[in-house]
Protein backbone atom coordinates (compact mmCIF):
# COMPACT_ATOMS: atom_id res chain seq x y z
CA UNK A 1 0.00 0.00 0.00
CA UNK A 2 1.21 3.42 -0.64
CA UNK A 3 2.14 6.10 1.64
CA UNK A 4 -0.77 8.08 0.08
CA UNK A 5 -3.53 5.38 0.00
CA UNK A 6 -2.63 5.01 3.61
CA UNK A 7 -3.21 8.65 4.43
CA UNK A 8 -6.63 8.15 2.51
CA UNK A 9 -7.59 5.13 4.36
CA UNK A 10 -6.64 6.53 7.94
CA UNK A 11 -8.78 9.98 6.49
CA UNK A 12 -11.56 7.75 5.93
CA UNK A 13 -11.49 6.05 9.06
CA UNK A 14 -11.31 9.59 10.90
CA UNK A 15 -14.21 10.52 8.88
CA UNK A 16 -16.30 7.67 9.34
CA UNK A 17 -15.43 7.95 13.21
CA UNK A 18 -16.60 11.40 13.09
CA UNK A 19 -19.58 10.52 11.95
CA UNK A 20 -20.31 7.53 14.34
CA UNK A 21 -19.44 10.22 17.16
CA UNK A 22 -21.82 12.94 16.04
CA UNK A 23 -24.69 10.56 14.80
CA UNK A 24 -28.08 10.83 16.91
CA UNK A 25 -28.56 8.46 19.91
CA UNK A 26 -31.25 6.85 17.87
CA UNK A 27 -30.53 4.54 14.71
CA UNK A 28 -33.60 4.38 12.59
CA UNK A 29 -34.54 1.57 10.80
CA UNK A 30 -37.35 1.17 8.20
CA UNK A 31 -39.75 -1.05 8.67
CA UNK A 32 -39.51 -4.59 7.14
CA UNK A 33 -40.80 -8.19 7.21
CA UNK A 34 -38.59 -10.54 8.65
CA UNK A 35 -39.17 -14.22 7.29
CA UNK A 36 -39.22 -17.50 9.06
CA UNK A 37 -35.57 -18.63 8.19
CA UNK A 38 -34.89 -21.14 6.08
CA UNK A 39 -32.05 -22.48 7.83
CA UNK A 40 -33.95 -24.01 10.73
CA UNK A 41 -35.92 -27.41 11.09
CA UNK A 42 -39.22 -27.70 9.49
CA UNK A 43 -40.61 -28.09 12.84
CA UNK A 44 -38.93 -25.37 14.46
CA UNK A 45 -40.08 -23.10 11.00
CA UNK A 46 -43.58 -24.49 11.83
CA UNK A 47 -43.09 -23.39 15.78
CA UNK A 48 -41.94 -19.87 14.64
CA UNK A 49 -44.97 -19.04 11.76
CA UNK A 50 -47.30 -19.75 14.84
CA UNK A 51 -45.73 -17.65 17.44
CA UNK A 52 -47.95 -14.78 18.83
CA UNK A 53 -46.90 -11.07 17.75
CA UNK A 54 -44.55 -9.12 19.86
CA UNK A 55 -46.90 -7.36 21.81
CA UNK A 56 -47.81 -7.26 25.69
CA UNK A 57 -51.10 -8.37 26.91
CA UNK A 58 -53.69 -6.27 27.22
CA UNK A 59 -53.52 -6.47 30.92
CA UNK A 60 -51.16 -8.45 33.33
CA UNK A 61 -51.60 -10.85 36.82
CA UNK A 62 -51.71 -9.28 39.95
CA UNK A 63 -52.14 -12.33 41.87
CA UNK A 64 -50.14 -15.60 42.65
CA UNK A 65 -53.80 -17.17 41.26
CA UNK A 66 -53.53 -15.13 38.27
CA UNK A 67 -50.31 -15.93 37.25
CA UNK A 68 -51.20 -19.46 37.32
CA UNK A 69 -54.40 -19.04 35.65
CA UNK A 70 -52.09 -17.11 33.03
CA UNK A 71 -49.13 -19.54 32.31
CA UNK A 72 -50.86 -23.10 33.28
CA UNK A 73 -54.57 -22.45 32.11
CA UNK A 74 -55.03 -26.53 31.87
CA UNK A 75 -53.43 -28.01 34.67
CA UNK A 76 -54.67 -31.35 33.28
CA UNK A 77 -53.12 -30.76 30.03
CA UNK A 78 -49.80 -30.10 31.81
CA UNK A 79 -50.11 -33.10 33.99
CA UNK A 80 -50.57 -35.82 31.13
CA UNK A 81 -48.19 -33.82 29.26
CA UNK A 82 -45.85 -34.45 32.08
CA UNK A 83 -47.26 -38.02 32.26
CA UNK A 84 -45.92 -38.73 28.86
CA UNK A 85 -42.38 -37.42 28.97
CA UNK A 86 -41.68 -39.25 31.89
CA UNK A 87 -43.10 -42.38 30.22
CA UNK A 88 -41.17 -41.63 27.12
CA UNK A 89 -37.56 -41.38 28.85
CA UNK A 90 -38.43 -44.03 31.50
CA UNK A 91 -38.46 -41.82 34.56
CA UNK A 92 -39.91 -41.46 37.57
CA UNK A 93 -41.10 -38.32 39.55
CA UNK A 94 -41.80 -37.55 43.09
CA UNK A 95 -42.64 -34.39 45.27
CA UNK A 96 -40.40 -33.86 48.10
CA UNK A 97 -39.79 -31.06 50.56
CA UNK A 98 -36.04 -30.37 50.26
CA UNK A 99 -34.90 -27.49 52.75
CA UNK A 100 -38.55 -26.74 53.07
CA UNK A 101 -39.04 -25.83 49.33
CA UNK A 102 -40.90 -28.01 47.38
CA UNK A 103 -39.12 -30.08 44.62
CA UNK A 104 -39.87 -32.76 42.05
CA UNK A 105 -37.25 -35.53 42.29
CA UNK A 106 -36.75 -37.10 38.55
CA UNK A 107 -35.16 -40.62 38.36
CA UNK A 108 -34.28 -43.15 36.25
CA UNK A 109 -36.66 -46.29 36.75
CA UNK A 110 -35.00 -48.89 37.95
CA UNK A 111 -30.83 -48.81 38.22
CA UNK A 112 -29.24 -45.11 38.34
CA UNK A 113 -27.34 -44.60 35.32
CA UNK A 114 -25.62 -42.26 36.46
CA UNK A 115 -24.99 -42.26 40.41
CA UNK A 116 -21.99 -40.08 40.97
CA UNK A 117 -23.38 -37.16 39.26
CA UNK A 118 -26.75 -35.14 40.19
CA UNK A 119 -28.63 -32.37 38.07
CA UNK A 120 -30.57 -29.58 40.08
CA UNK A 121 -32.91 -27.55 37.75
CA UNK A 122 -34.41 -23.90 38.65
CA UNK A 123 -37.21 -23.23 36.32
CA UNK A 124 -38.01 -19.72 34.24
CA UNK A 125 -40.71 -17.92 34.00
CA UNK A 126 -40.19 -14.34 34.57
CA UNK A 127 -40.24 -15.16 38.07
CA UNK A 128 -43.79 -15.14 38.18
CA UNK A 129 -44.90 -18.37 35.87
CA UNK A 130 -43.89 -22.39 36.09
CA UNK A 131 -45.37 -22.98 39.25
CA UNK A 132 -45.58 -27.01 40.29
CA UNK A 133 -45.70 -29.55 36.99
CA UNK A 134 -45.74 -26.22 34.69
CA UNK A 135 -41.85 -25.88 35.57
CA UNK A 136 -40.53 -29.35 35.46
CA UNK A 137 -40.06 -29.39 31.47
CA UNK A 138 -36.51 -28.48 30.92
CA UNK A 139 -35.42 -31.04 34.12
CA UNK A 140 -37.54 -33.89 32.04
CA UNK A 141 -35.94 -33.59 29.02
CA UNK A 142 -32.42 -33.29 30.60
CA UNK A 143 -32.59 -36.04 32.97
CA UNK A 144 -34.09 -38.15 29.98
CA UNK A 145 -31.64 -37.55 27.90
CA UNK A 146 -28.48 -37.59 30.10
CA UNK A 147 -29.32 -39.97 32.43
CA UNK A 148 -28.79 -38.52 35.29
CA UNK A 149 -30.91 -37.62 38.49
CA UNK A 150 -32.51 -34.58 38.61
CA UNK A 151 -34.05 -32.25 41.41
CA UNK A 152 -36.22 -29.25 40.02
CA UNK A 153 -36.93 -26.64 42.42
CA UNK A 154 -40.46 -24.98 42.72
CA UNK A 155 -39.69 -21.80 44.40
CA UNK A 156 -41.88 -19.53 45.56
CA UNK A 157 -43.08 -16.39 43.35
CA UNK A 158 -43.83 -13.00 43.40
CA UNK A 159 -46.17 -11.04 43.40
CA UNK A 160 -46.87 -12.83 46.87
CA UNK A 161 -43.73 -13.68 47.15
CA UNK A 162 -41.18 -10.84 46.01
CA UNK A 163 -37.32 -10.74 46.18
CA UNK A 164 -35.46 -12.05 48.24
CA UNK A 165 -37.95 -14.73 49.12
CA UNK A 166 -37.41 -17.09 45.32
CA UNK A 167 -33.69 -16.98 45.59
CA UNK A 168 -33.36 -18.03 49.35
CA UNK A 169 -35.97 -20.70 48.46
CA UNK A 170 -33.39 -22.17 45.65
CA UNK A 171 -30.62 -21.16 48.07
CA UNK A 172 -32.24 -23.46 51.15
CA UNK A 173 -33.21 -26.12 48.71
CA UNK A 174 -29.50 -26.21 47.32
CA UNK A 175 -28.08 -26.38 50.67
CA UNK A 176 -30.07 -29.52 51.82
CA UNK A 177 -29.40 -31.20 48.37
CA UNK A 178 -25.55 -31.06 48.39
CA UNK A 179 -25.90 -32.44 51.91
CA UNK A 180 -28.40 -35.19 50.97
CA UNK A 181 -26.32 -36.48 47.86
CA UNK A 182 -23.06 -35.97 49.42
CA UNK A 183 -20.13 -37.16 47.13
CA UNK A 184 -21.78 -36.74 43.94
CA UNK A 185 -20.77 -34.20 41.27
CA UNK A 186 -23.50 -31.69 41.30
CA UNK A 187 -24.92 -29.26 38.12
CA UNK A 188 -26.97 -26.58 37.70
CA UNK A 189 -28.74 -25.54 35.48
CA UNK A 190 -31.77 -23.35 34.46
CA UNK A 191 -32.82 -21.26 31.62
CA UNK A 192 -33.92 -17.39 31.37
CA UNK A 193 -35.26 -16.73 34.97
CA UNK A 194 -34.01 -19.98 36.07
CA UNK A 195 -30.64 -19.42 34.60
CA UNK A 196 -30.60 -15.91 36.33
CA UNK A 197 -31.49 -17.57 39.40
CA UNK A 198 -28.14 -20.06 38.58
CA UNK A 199 -25.92 -17.08 38.48
CA UNK A 200 -27.37 -15.79 41.39
CA UNK A 201 -27.05 -19.49 43.64
CA UNK A 202 -23.57 -19.35 42.19
CA UNK A 203 -22.74 -15.91 43.54
CA UNK A 204 -24.05 -16.36 46.94
CA UNK A 205 -22.66 -19.93 47.58
CA UNK A 206 -19.04 -18.40 46.48
CA UNK A 207 -19.77 -14.89 48.45
CA UNK A 208 -21.28 -16.75 51.60
CA UNK A 209 -18.72 -19.95 51.63
CA UNK A 210 -20.72 -22.87 51.12
CA UNK A 211 -20.61 -25.39 48.48
CA UNK A 212 -20.39 -24.25 44.97
CA UNK A 213 -22.07 -26.32 42.16
CA UNK A 214 -19.01 -28.36 40.13
CA UNK A 215 -20.73 -26.83 36.87
CA UNK A 216 -23.70 -24.44 35.85
CA UNK A 217 -25.61 -24.14 32.41
CA UNK A 218 -27.17 -20.96 32.12
CA UNK A 219 -29.76 -21.02 29.48
CA UNK A 220 -30.33 -17.61 27.95
CA UNK A 221 -30.46 -15.54 31.54
CA UNK A 222 -32.65 -12.48 32.46
CA UNK A 223 -29.29 -11.30 33.83
CA UNK A 224 -30.24 -7.72 33.53
CA UNK A 225 -33.71 -6.87 34.61
CA UNK A 226 -33.68 -3.47 33.02
CA UNK A 227 -33.58 -2.90 29.69
CA UNK A 228 -30.26 -2.51 29.00
CA UNK A 229 -28.59 -4.64 26.25
CA UNK A 230 -28.27 -4.23 22.22
CA UNK A 231 -30.93 -6.86 22.00
CA UNK A 232 -33.83 -5.72 24.12
CA UNK A 233 -33.94 -3.32 21.09
CA UNK A 234 -32.32 -4.98 17.94
CA UNK A 235 -34.89 -7.96 18.42
CA UNK A 236 -37.24 -6.29 20.13
CA UNK A 237 -39.86 -7.70 16.95
CA UNK A 238 -37.63 -11.04 16.13
CA UNK A 239 -38.72 -12.22 19.26
CA UNK A 240 -42.14 -12.71 20.49
CA UNK A 241 -41.31 -12.62 23.98
CA UNK A 242 -41.66 -8.59 25.19
CA UNK A 243 -39.97 -6.64 27.15
CA UNK A 244 -42.20 -3.51 28.29
CA UNK A 245 -45.70 -3.73 29.29
CA UNK A 246 -45.08 -7.42 30.37
CA UNK A 247 -41.67 -8.35 31.32
CA UNK A 248 -41.41 -5.08 32.77
CA UNK A 249 -44.34 -5.98 34.90
CA UNK A 250 -43.02 -9.01 36.53
CA UNK A 251 -39.75 -7.35 37.34
CA UNK A 252 -41.75 -4.59 38.52
CA UNK A 253 -43.82 -7.53 40.99
CA UNK A 254 -40.47 -9.16 42.02
CA UNK A 255 -38.02 -6.67 42.34
CA UNK A 256 -40.86 -4.43 44.97
CA UNK A 257 -39.22 -1.62 44.85
CA UNK A 258 -35.34 -2.06 44.67
CA UNK A 259 -33.62 -0.88 41.55
CA UNK A 260 -33.01 -3.06 39.10
CA UNK A 261 -29.70 -3.17 38.63
CA UNK A 262 -28.86 -4.15 41.55
CA UNK A 263 -26.76 -7.05 41.17
CA UNK A 264 -29.02 -9.37 44.00
CA UNK A 265 -31.48 -9.14 41.18
CA UNK A 266 -29.55 -8.31 38.09
CA UNK A 267 -26.75 -11.27 38.49
CA UNK A 268 -24.73 -9.16 35.25
CA UNK A 269 -23.81 -6.60 37.83
CA UNK A 270 -22.57 -8.82 40.51
CA UNK A 271 -18.83 -11.01 41.27
CA UNK A 272 -17.76 -13.53 38.53
CA UNK A 273 -14.95 -14.20 40.05
CA UNK A 274 -14.23 -18.32 41.24
CA UNK A 275 -17.49 -19.33 39.06
CA UNK A 276 -17.02 -22.83 38.10
CA UNK A 277 -17.26 -24.41 34.07
CA UNK A 278 -20.31 -22.14 32.75
CA UNK A 279 -22.09 -23.15 29.72
CA UNK A 280 -24.60 -20.08 28.13
CA UNK A 281 -27.12 -21.07 25.15
CA UNK A 282 -28.92 -18.29 23.20
CA UNK A 283 -30.25 -17.77 19.70
CA UNK A 284 -29.77 -15.25 17.13
CA UNK A 285 -33.45 -13.61 17.82
CA UNK A 286 -33.44 -13.85 21.31
CA UNK A 287 -34.43 -10.68 23.23
CA UNK A 288 -32.06 -11.81 25.69
CA UNK A 289 -29.01 -12.61 23.33
CA UNK A 290 -27.20 -9.45 24.91
CA UNK A 291 -27.90 -10.60 28.55
CA UNK A 292 -26.06 -14.17 27.54
CA UNK A 293 -22.84 -12.49 25.54
CA UNK A 294 -22.95 -9.99 28.98
CA UNK A 295 -22.46 -12.64 31.18
CA UNK A 296 -19.57 -14.69 28.65
CA UNK A 297 -17.89 -11.37 29.02
CA UNK A 298 -17.78 -11.16 32.48
CA UNK A 299 -16.62 -14.90 32.65
CA UNK A 300 -13.73 -14.33 30.43
CA UNK A 301 -12.94 -11.09 31.91
CA UNK A 302 -12.67 -13.38 35.55
CA UNK A 303 -10.47 -15.74 33.79
CA UNK A 304 -13.47 -18.22 34.33
CA UNK A 305 -14.07 -21.13 31.76
CA UNK A 306 -17.32 -20.15 29.31
CA UNK A 307 -18.92 -21.56 26.68
CA UNK A 308 -21.53 -20.13 24.44
CA UNK A 309 -23.34 -21.36 22.15
CA UNK A 310 -25.77 -18.90 19.95
CA UNK A 311 -28.13 -21.29 17.96
CA UNK A 312 -29.64 -20.11 14.50
CA UNK A 313 -32.86 -18.37 13.85
CA UNK A 314 -33.93 -19.45 17.44
CA UNK A 315 -35.68 -16.72 19.88
CA UNK A 316 -36.49 -17.22 23.23
CA UNK A 317 -35.66 -20.71 25.10
CA UNK A 318 -36.18 -21.85 21.54
CA UNK A 319 -34.42 -24.70 22.21
CA UNK A 320 -37.05 -26.09 24.74
CA UNK A 321 -39.67 -25.92 21.81
CA UNK A 322 -40.48 -29.68 22.73
CA UNK A 323 -38.70 -33.38 22.32
CA UNK A 324 -39.44 -34.25 18.73
CA UNK A 325 -38.01 -30.71 17.58
CA UNK A 326 -34.44 -31.87 16.07
CA UNK A 327 -33.22 -28.01 17.74
CA UNK A 328 -34.54 -29.30 21.28
CA UNK A 329 -32.70 -32.40 20.51
CA UNK A 330 -29.72 -30.88 19.82
CA UNK A 331 -29.50 -28.74 22.91
CA UNK A 332 -29.98 -31.39 25.36
CA UNK A 333 -27.57 -33.47 23.51
CA UNK A 334 -25.08 -29.87 23.98
CA UNK A 335 -26.25 -29.72 27.61
CA UNK A 336 -25.50 -33.12 28.33
CA UNK A 337 -22.29 -33.55 26.53
CA UNK A 338 -20.77 -30.38 28.75
CA UNK A 339 -22.13 -32.00 32.17
CA UNK A 340 -20.28 -35.33 30.66
CA UNK A 341 -17.05 -33.51 30.44
CA UNK A 342 -16.91 -30.66 33.99
CA UNK A 343 -18.93 -33.50 36.02
CA UNK A 344 -16.05 -35.99 36.13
Amino acid sequence: MTRTAMKLGFAYLAISAAGWANAGPVRHVPAYDLPIPSTVSPQLQAAIAKAPPSEPAASMPTTNAGWIARSNPDPARTHADVVRLLDRYRLTLTEERIGGVHCYVIAPRGREMQPGRLLVHIHGGAYTAGAGEAGVGEAILLAGASGIRTVSIDYRMPPEFSFPVPVDDAVAAWKQIVQRWPGRKIGLFGTSTGGAMVLEVTQRAIAEHFRVPDAIIAGTPWSDLSETGDSYFTNRYADPMVYQGDLSVSAAQYAHGMDLKDPRLSPIYGSFAAFPPTLLLTGTRDLFLSNTIRVDRKLRDADRHSELIVYEGESHATYLAGPDVPESVTAMKDMTAFFARTLR
